[in-house]
Formats: C-alpha cells, sequence, structure tokens
C-alpha cells in the first residue's frame, strides 16, 4: 500500500501497475495477487487508503481543543493545500481510470463535510455565526454545491482552478455567515498570517 502510495503521488493514478508496484516493493506479482485478487482491489485500496490518510489531518483538525471558528479557519487552511495535490494526482484522472472509485472518494468526503454541521452549532454558540441560518440546511447546501462543482468532470471542463474554487465556496458559506464579532476574528487571523 505505502508503495502504491508513493507511486500515486510522485506519477499519478495512470501509473500505478500491478507490475509497477510489485516491481517497487520487491515481491513477485504472485505475492501481489495474493494479497489483493484483482488490480481493481489494488487501485481501491492504495487511493482509498492515500485519500483517508490525508482526511485523518483533517479530522485533527476538527477534533483539537480550539474554538469553533478557529478549526473552521484550519480546515479551510488544509482544504486549500491539499486539495490541489489531490488534484494533480487524483481528480483529474479518478473518471477516466476507474470511475467507480469517484462514488467511494465522494462518500468519504461527505462523511466529513458532515461533520460540519456540528461545527457550526458550536460557532453559533460561540456567537461567530448567524444563527438565524439552520445548520443542517447550511450543510446541505455546501455538500450540494461541493458533489456539483467539485468533480473531475467540472474541473477538466471548466479549467478553473481548483484553489479558486474553494476561495468561492468560502466566501459564499462562510463570509455570508459571519457575524460582525466572525468577521473581526478573521480579520485578525488574516492579518497575522
Amino acid at each position: 500500500m505505502e508503495t502504491g502510495r508513493e507511486l500515486l503521488l510522485s506519477e499519478g493514478l495512470r501509473a500505478i501497475t500491478t507490475n509497477e508496484i510489485a516491481r517497487r516493493a520487491r515481491i513477485s506479482k504472485k505475492t501481489l495477487y495474493g494479497l489483493f485478487p484483482s488490480k481493481d482491489v489494488l487501485l481501491e485500496g492504495i487511493v482509498v487508503s492515500f485519500v483517508e490518510g490525508n482526511l485523518a489531518r483533517w479530522d485533527a483538525i476538527l477534533d483539537r481543543d480550539a474554538s469553533a471558528i478557529d478549526r473552521i479557519l484550519a480546515s479551510l487552511q488544509f482544504l486549500g493545500e491539499f486539495m490541489p495535490q489531490v488534484q494533480s494526482r487524483l481528480i483529474t484522472q479518478v473518471e477516466a481510470v476507474a470511475p467507480h472509485l469517484w462514488a467511494r472518494i465522494d462518500a468519504i468526503r461527505l462523511q466529513r463535510l458532515a461533520r460540519l454541521e456540528t461545527l457550526m452549532e458550536e460557532a453559533q454558540e460561540e456567537g461567530v455565526l448567524r444563527t438565524d441560518v439552520d445548520p443542517e440546511h447550511w450543510t446541505l447546501l455546501l455538500t450540494g454545491a461541493i458533489r456539483s462543482v467539485l468533480t473531475p468532470k467540472t474541473l477538466m471542463q471548466t479549467g478553473i482552478p481548483l484553489l479558486d474554487l474553494i476561495r468561492s465556496v468560502q466566501t459564499i458559506f462562510f463570509d455570508g455567515l459571519l457575524t460582525e464579532e466572525g468577521r473581526a476574528t478573521i480579520a485578525t487571523k488574516e492579518t497575522s498570517s
């Protein structure tokens, strides 16, 4: 799996073949097929472990002992750093090489996005997000926007850089929700960065 993740990062999804994995791992193809019954199972295992491993960093951000607004900002920063890496090595190739994996990746990211609803409720309690917006509705809208826009097909068709889309999501879904205190918190964080 580690060999596959390294290959994914260095050369992309298309470079992952059973021959290349066996060669780099210094094992026979027979041994590799003893561990993974097919190339599809191997490919899915590599991609899912890559995504889950990186999203464990997001989990750590969501779970840290900090204010909700700090965790929201840290989440956006993480996504801004992580997603371009994912775009270049994963998202733009998934539909072409292994379209069934996109559904799996989508399910993984939806799990994480659902946690933002609780985070939003906490931020409302802290007084930095408007309380007249239902967190469940907000999360549903954000999830829908991400599922329909941050897709391999849309990114390839539009040519819009992923980081630009993430910033637009931040502007639309967060700045419109912030109270004056929330805006002041972000302004303070941005000037200290």
